[in-house]
């Protein structure tokens, strides 16, 4: 697939992960909040309701205390043919009770009537309890009982749930054009930030490639030995430049370009990479002492060249001169150790982290770490200041054909 089309692709699946994460975030803060507000709302609108309830069936026991006092008076007065008294109401459950909170009549008898409280409720069902000051027809305790009206708080509910619903698609709408104003700039800046590095890492290829060729196809014959040291030194630097050339673009396009996983021999590599930098190991004066036998790895070859190329390169520039570099290659790891300046205990994890250096450390061990991750390669480091360092990776045995 075309770099510039994997770089469009991604873009967007990044916009895309920024957008919805900011619609969790926005969206979520929102509707905790507005949720709060919701509850808060219900609560006292079905307080209201209740707060209502309790002051009509107050009313209704006064009503009821009044019916009572005339019953009684035309009783005692005995104007009253029948002593029978109604009490029922529509939409009210009421008992009357004596002094000693015996029944004395009632349209409800299915429940026990808790006579401490004023104002309660069993479930949906609220009870009012009103103690009279003065006795009609032996009546002390008048007891109502009335359902919550379900369909008020049901109403409500449906107002919340269609208040919630337009106002959600409204700040939905206002998150995505929010987001869209927000990342436009940002967007534009990752695009050229990402064409600059695509065109700078092309543009480097370019001039480090003529001058390698250049470098081989130069006639060292007729050269003396100061111009042949010179030449060398144009070698390390091109090819150090090479290294990093080869770092930047892993960096950058990786994730763009498809690699394929084949059974590579390690020890091939590692012997073509020894003699790329033969010359930067002459120049330091290194003596390197090998002990490497055939592995075979499913690994992109490109990948191995990283791996490999930074433990080298690493071993190498902090090597001190003359010094020894033992490369040992089993079934089991690759071992790169060297005896120069070390890292510190405090540094030794930081270095795997990119841009994180020490001593000169730089992007190199960071995509060592990548690349170990992504194929299962344990790597394991143990150093000492001033005493050196050793760098192995541990090959996963699943990985390994014999």
């Amino acid at each position: 697939m075309d770099i510039d089309l994997n770089l469009k692709i991604n873009s967007i699946k990044a916009v895309t992960k920024s957008v919805i994460f900011f619609l969790i975030v926005y969206l979520g803060s929102i509707g905790i909040l507005a949720g709060i507000i919701g509850n808060l709302y219900y609560y006292d609108q079905r307080d209201s309701i209740i707060e209502q309830m309790r002051i009509s069936m107050r009313y209704k026991i006064k009503d009821i205390n009044a019916k009572l006092e005339y019953y009684h008076l035309m009783k005692y007065y005995n104007l009253a043919k029948s002593e029978e008294f109604v009490f029922a109401e529509d939409g009210y459950d009421i008992a009357l009770y004596n002094k000693d909170k015996e029944l004395i009549a009632s349209t409800f008898t299915d429940q026990k009537i808790n006579f401490n409280e004023f104002f309660y409720n069993l479930k949906d069902d609220y009870y009012l309890v009103e103690s009279l000051n003065k006795q009609y027809l032996g009546v002390k305790y008048i007891v109502i009982k009335k359902p919550l009206p379900v369909e008020k708080i049901e109403y409500i509910s449906d107002q919340i749930f269609i208040t919630a619903l337009y106002a959600g698609t409204f700040l939905v709408f206002i998150a995505l054009l929010l987001s869209k104003i927000m990342l436009y700039p940002l967007k534009n800046l990752i695009t050229s930030l990402k064409t600059f590095i695509k065109n700078s890492t092309h543009e480097m290829n370019t001039p480090i490639s003529t001058i390698l060729m250049s470098y081989e196809h130069f006639d060292k014959k007729s050269l003396n030995t100061k111009q042949l040291r010179a030449l060398d030194r144009i070698e390390i630097a091109t090819k150090t430049l090479s290294n990093l050339y080869n770092d930047l673009t892993y960096l950058s396009f990786h994730e763009h370009i498809e690699y394929q996983k084949n059974p590579i021999d390690v020890k091939e590599i590692l012997l073509e990479q020894l003699k790329y930098m033969d010359t930067l190991i002459r120049f330091k004066g290194l003596t390197v002492a090998c002990n490497i036998e055939s592995v075979i790895i499913n690994i992109d070859k490109r990948k191995l060249i990283l791996l490999i190329d930074n433990l080298l390169s690493n071993a190498i520039k902090f090597s001190k001169k003359d010094a020894l570099i033992e490369v040992e290659l089993t079934k089991e790891y690759l071992k790169v150790k060297d005896y120069g300046i070390g890292i510190a205990p405090e540094d030794q994890k930081r270095i795997f982290k990119r841009f994180e250096t020490s001593n000169g450390y730089g992007i190199g061990l960071d995509i060592v770490s990548e690349v170990c991750k992504e194929h299962n390669i344990k790597i394991t480091l143990e150093s000492e200041v001033s005493k050196g360092s050793e760098f192995k990776l541990i090959w996963p045995k699943t990985k390994i054909k014999k």
